[in-house]
């Protein structure tokens, strides 16, 4: 009964997407209605205005369609693995696949998109590469380009190592890319070629045929069969990773549209975030890319690199809250984030596998992994005797497996898109038509409406909307000066704050240090304080060397204690801080734009035109600020070793020479007194703080002030834009109005149709997503 349900929603869909494909045909081809009319219809993901010419929108919007279409008959759901470069994608789909099927390098390593394809028995990884033609004339370019280029200079601008020249001997050789590759090596020199051809076109100014692999169709596709996945058997649908570029990666600028468009096509996305750099430039570039897409797919998060958290770090729950409330916005819910540890996960899952099939690892000179597995799971002084004791390894890998926190997302995350990859499938094309038809009907209902007005009533519809703009226009100056005052108030708040803290943090360390203090630490703490003295220059002389190292140890904890707690502090309240700064912008900009947009609705809606025009969201993410970083180090210690006071540096040279006597008969050691130091320490601890409150200072106002003057010019290129789209689709509408009449009955009866079409899609595709949310509910009962 299931198998038929899915089948019979798969029917429909798939006759929603070609009615959808066939009305997007017809209504680009409409009289007066150029491709680049088309605008309402092939908007960018998450609504925000697109820049491109007309065609290449028409082309998008046909591709996501098309792709749907193409995930239904094979009823396949494609999980998009999402992050920036070096986040650990590549190790997360090794750690989900269960085996090594991508490289990893110290470079960008996903230029081109690509698939993973479940595909149960499939035990060794193949590479189809159908669509290799582009490639093809792209390294035939670049075979007679490297004929009259001097290797020298092209190093200046290109890192030549040993893959990246035997890529040159292979264009110059005319060495075509196969179609199909078989095997974990084969498949990582074809992929690794891929990235550096990447590379090498750029330096070369030639174009790569980026363009030529928009359709998720034409990428290379890995099949193999996942090993948590493996016996499970087989259900209705198909599941498949989608390995993304990361926009910060190689520099290249066309990637960022590359990823939108390929999260666009996702059946669901799996963000990758770096752990150590979870508030980092690029890594809020793939939080605005996913939560763009947030309302058409499912998303999820891995927080990779977990394994590097310390005692002061924050814990599970903590990072879940963090990541859902502050960095997502909650577009993502708590129990979608799983913070992990992929090389870990990685390398414990496949010694396990070996073992399992094996009955032992693989020799470690031979395969590089199992060196990492032994130094993970039993230490960095492990030995290759160790690697023998199997029982002793396989207990070393199921605790690193443990510790890897993988389990979790394995079994609520993976096995569950494996057993509902179908119903996946149907989710993404029904969530899709809903945003076609849509964006359809409210292009096609605006065209309509302007086609039955009179042509003075659309003049002067015209004639208001450029006097909104023009409003508009001084409207941006005078709320410029007022962010950019606000932001000057702010800013001296947060000086003033950041004043107040650091002598809280000075007074609190010179309470450390205080002679009461001391005395009191070391009594409770077992330091005999009777055997020791503090001279005149801050020095504790102790004659134990285990006591005074013992000493030592107590002040740096209690230094490290008072330092993180001021910490903890000053990141809190800065974020409170930042938090209000974003929220007060925000309110400023709405307050000045606000009227503008009301009454430009208004006049519309009075005139009988639908319009979604809405102020864009004042983008502040970037606002966050990390402080860890800078509190590296500011805790010194320095332990000095003593012999007599009184003797210096032959005393010294004598006893490391076991010779007491010489070099001078007048030097005689009596005994060995340990110093600390602790006006050199605290000295240095007060050079730290005053360092890094001047740092933070200076870091927080460049932060700031990049980060209102890109959202805001962000916030007004929007508005301004939308605004402009307005007055082109009123133009355009007055230009057809002024037609023959017979055609502008014509034409008004196409519209009219076309609504009716889409209108049907929209209908029928709301009842296809509540079917389908129907029957995902009763799969997790």
């Amino acid at each position: 009964m299931y198998t038929q349900t899915i089948f019979e929603l798969s029917q429909e869909a798939e006759r929603l997407l070609q009615l959808a494909l066939r009305h997007l045909d017809t209504v680009s081809g409409l009289p007066g209605h150029a491709l680049s009319d088309v605008q309402a219809l092939t908007g960018a993901p998450g609504g925000a205005p697109e820049r491109h010419p007309g065609t290449h929108l028409l082309t998008t919007q046909q591709g996501m369609l098309n792709n749907e279409l193409r995930k239904i008959t094979r009823l396949e759901m494609v999980l998009a693995i999402v992050g920036t470069m070096k986040a650990g994608k590549s190790t997360t789909i090794n750690a989900i696949v269960g085996t090594e099927v991508l490289p990893n390098r110290n470079r960008p390593m996903t230029a081109l998109p690509t698939l993973i394809r479940h595909a149960p028995g499939q035990k060794e990884p193949v590479l189809n590469f159908i669509h290799v033609e582009p490639i093809e004339r792209l390294m035939h370019e670049l075979q007679e380009r490297l004929g009259n280029v001097d290797r020298t200079k092209l190093a200046l601008k290109l890192e030549i190592d040993k893959d990246m020249n035997a890529l040159l001997e292979r264009i110059i050789g005319g060495v075509a890319f196969e179609k199909h590759y078989l095997g974990a090596q084969p498949i990582f020199q074809c992929l690794k070629s891929l990235n550096d051809l990447v590379r090498l076109s750029r330096a070369m100014d030639v174009d790569f045929p980026f363009a030529d692999y928009a359709a998720i169709e034409h990428i290379p596709v890995i099949e193999v069969e996942f090993v948590h996945l493996a016996g499970l058997g087989e259900n209705a649908g198909q599941l498949t990773l989608l390995d993304t570029p990361g926009p910060n990666e190689a520099g290249q600028p066309h990637l960022q549209k590359m990823l939108n468009e390929q999260l666009a096509r996702a059946s669901a996305v799996l963000a990758v975030m770096d752990y150590t750099q979870l508030k980092s430039i690029s890594d809020q570039e793939v939080r605005q890319a996913i939560a763009a897409i947030s309302k058409s797919v499912p998303l999820y998060a891995l927080v990779n690199k977990f394994d590097q958290k310390d005692r002061n770090s924050d814990d599970e729950d903590q990072v879940r809250a963090m990541i859902s409330g502050t960095l997502m916005k909650g577009f993502i819910t708590p129990g979608q984030i799983f913070p992990v540890s992929s090389m870990w996960g990685y390398l414990a899952n496949r010694a396990r596998h070996e073992l399992n099939i094996y009955g032992k690892l693989p020799d470690h000179q031979e395969q590089r992994w199992v060196q990492d597995f032994a130094e993970a799971a039993l230490g960095r002084r492990w030995r290759t005797a160790d690697l023998d004791d199997v029982p002793h390894i396989r207990h070393a890998a199921d605790l690193l497996w443990e510790d890897s926190l993988f389990e979790k997302p394995i079994n609520k995350l993976l096995h569950a898109a494996h057993a509902n990859a179908s119903l996946f499938a149907l989710r993404s094309a029904s969530h899709k038509l809903l945003n076609y038809s849509q964006k359809a009907r409210d292009f096609l209902e605006f065209r309509l409406q302007g086609l039955t007005m009179a042509a003075g009533q659309l003049q002067e519809n015209i004639a208001r909307l450029e006097e909104d703009m023009a409003q508009f226009g001084g409207r941006q100056r005078v709320v410029s000066e007022e962010i950019s005052h606000e932001v000057g108030q702010a800013m001296e708040a947060a000086e003033a704050f950041i004043s107040g803290q650091q002598q809280e943090i000075l007074q609190l360390i010179e309470r450390c240090f205080s002679v009461e203090n001391l005395r009191v630490m070391s009594l409770a703490n077992g330091v005999e304080v009777n055997g020791s003295q503090q001279n005149n220059r801050g020095e504790l002389i102790l004659e134990d060397e285990a006591q005074a190292h013992r000493l030592l140890s107590l002040i740096r904890a209690d230094c490290e204690s008072t330092v993180f707690t001021c910490q903890q502090s000053l990141i809190r309240e800065l974020s409170l801080r930042l938090g209000q700064l974003e929220t007060s912008l925000s309110r400023s900009l709405d307050d000045a734009l606000r009227p503008i947009e009301s009454h430009v609705k208004e006049e519309l809606q009075r005139a009988g035109f639908r319009t979604r025009i809405a102020l864009p969201v004042f983008q502040s993410d970037s606002l966050q600020i990390t402080m860890q970083q800078w509190f590296n180090g500011t805790v010194a210690t320095e332990d000095l070793p003593m012999g007599n006071v009184r003797g210096g540096v032959r005393e010294t040279v004598s006893r490391w020479l076991n010779n007491p006597t010489w070099g001078s008969d007048t030097w005689v050691m009596t005994k060995t007194r340990y110093i600390v130091d602790v006006d050199a320490i605290k000295g240095r601890i007060i050079d730290s703080v005053s360092t890094f409150c001047a740092q933070i200072l200076k870091a927080l106002a460049a932060h700031v002030d990049v980060s209102v003057t890109a959202g805001m010019t962000a916030f007004f290129a929007e508005f301004s834009q939308s605004l402009g789209g307005l007055q082109k689709s009123l133009q355009e509408s007055l230009t057809l109005r002024q037609q023959h009449q017979s055609t502008v009955i014509a034409l008004c009866q196409q519209l009219t149709q076309g609504l009716a079409t889409v209108r049907w899609i929209e209908e029928d595709a709301r009842l296809l997503r509540d079917d389908i949310q129907t029957l995902f509910a009763a799969e997790q009962r």
